[in-house]
């Protein structure tokens, strides 16, 4: 896998170099067609590794260890002169060269792309951001209102391939745009051989019917609210595990669908299959799929193949309490873009790295009671300034082996069905630091 990850990072790093060399590529992820046209102290390249090495500190520490790190501390810039220059660039880029990263991941690692029954597992989900009160930054993303004013919030949605643990796509938008708006909007991207995973918030004819009318039609399995429409309720009451039923659209489904380009008359069929699954807490959830063939996908597949979605619930706690992604380097709303997207391609970074240690991980398993897996908390230190070096410097292959190492020296076991008790806390209001007994800050 050393070998797919080397090929990945020079494929991003030429991708990288086309974009600065290039002016007509240059002007498509910068503000003005002369931006980074001009010889500076953070030209175009220093300005995304800075973005990408994560700064969650004060910026005038994070800019001298930068450049000491690249062995010039002699041109280390102030904070002001970062601060010009990194709002020149537009966030699309991170988005754009996060997609490169995917999709070289899928060329390069071929067969070793991990699948369930030929699919690539999608899960969805969205979340919300907490963003600081500036009132640029209120006026683009909006408010949540409660009984103290105004909360700055942001709205997150993400698609994550729950297998190999890599974020598809993600943006973050103004808090009043919904998840199933904004969803519909990304059906298309969604490739031909891949299965998405819905909670409960996306249940709607609207989704489903866009799933199945792309021109390959989209997998799904949906978690249905259990009062969603008639059939659902009429299926709840029944003894029936599995039923193959037709639906009807709403006027809401209309206008929704409208809004995306389609019209369909109030009595447009759509097939979809009901199934019940049992949760160890003794309740029965139905489950919605265009998955017809009981034969091909039985009963008791759909149970385990739900819980799966669970990976992404695990990618928003690393992204938001290891990678700290509430914690913005600007007080810009361009700011705040660049350091999501910047993030999702450091993650995923990470774990491509991760993947080098699969065989290691493998083999101290055998010897051990647990399987182990490696401690991202502690391997996202280690990548700290490495990732920098990986795109300025010409050694590849040197830099994926020494973050390996560092990657396998802290590895923790995997305990199996261990459940906590989930205790609300009040977000704290007053003070800035606080003392956390399972977690350490490790940027």
């Amino acid at each position: 896998m050393v070998e797919a990850n080397v090929k990945i990072i020079e494929e991003l790093k030429l991708f990288l170099s086309i974009v600065i060399e290039d002016p007509e590529m240059r002007k498509l992820f910068t503000q003005q067609q002369g931006d980074f046209s001009r010889d500076r102290k953070m030209p175009m390249e220093k300005v995304i590794s800075m973005l990408i090495n994560l700064p969650k500190r004060s910026l005038c520490i994070e800019l001298q260890e930068f450049f000491e790190n690249i062995a010039q501390p002699e041109l280390s810039c102030t904070k002001g002169a970062f601060c010009l220059q990194r709002i020149k660039l537009k966030a699309m880029f991170f988005h754009i060269w996060n997609q490169c990263l995917v999709d070289s991941f899928y060329r390069y690692y071929g067969d070793s792309v991990k699948r369930w029954r030929g699919f690539r597992i999608f899960a969805v989900d969205g979340s919300t951001c907490y963003l600081f009160n500036k009132q640029e930054v209120l006026n683009h993303f909006g408010s949540q209102d409660n009984q103290h004013g105004e909360v700055p919030m942001g709205r997150i949605m993400q698609i994550h391939d729950v297998l190999n643990d890599l974020t598809i796509c993600g943006n973050i938008t103004p808090f009043n745009k919904g998840e199933q708006a904004l969803m519909a909007e990304q059906v298309i991207k969604l490739p031909p051989d891949s299965l998405t995973l819905f909670d409960r918030g996306y249940t709607s004819y609207a989704l489903m019917y866009l799933m199945n009318n792309q021109e390959t039609p989209r997998h799904f399995l949906i978690r249905s609210k259990l009062d969603f429409n008639n059939e659902v309720k009429s299926f709840m009451r029944s003894c029936k595990s599995s039923k193959i039923v037709t639906l009807t659209p709403g006027s809401k489904a209309i206008a929704e669908l409208k809004r995306c380009g389609y019209i369909i008359a109030t009595n447009h069929p759509l097939k979809v299959r009901m199934v019940k699954i049992k949760l160890s807490t003794g309740e029965t959830e139905v489950l919605l799929t265009n998955l017809f063939d009981e034969k091909i996908y039985p009963l008791t597949i759909f149970k385990e193949l739900y819980v799966m979605r669970w990976k992404i619930e695990t990618a928003y706690g690393k992204q938001k309490n290891q990678m700290q992604m509430e914690i913005f380097s600007g007080h810009k709303v361009i700011c705040i873009e660049q350091d999501y997207a910047a993030t999702l391609f450091v993650g995923n970074l990470q774990s491509l790295v991760e993947k080098q240690s699969d065989v290691y991980l493998q083999a101290l398993s055998e010897k051990r009671r647990h399987n182990y897996k490696i401690n991202r908390n502690v391997s996202l230190a280690a990548l700290k300034h490495k990732i920098v070096k990986l795109f300025l410097q010409q050694t590849s292959i040197t830099i994926l082996l020494q973050l390996q190492k560092a990657f396998e020296r802290n590895v923790e076991p995997v305990r199996p069905n261990r459940q906590y008790k989930r205790t609300t806390k009040a977000k704290r209001v007053r003070g800035k630091y606080q003392t956390f007994t399972n977690y350490k800050r490790a940027i």
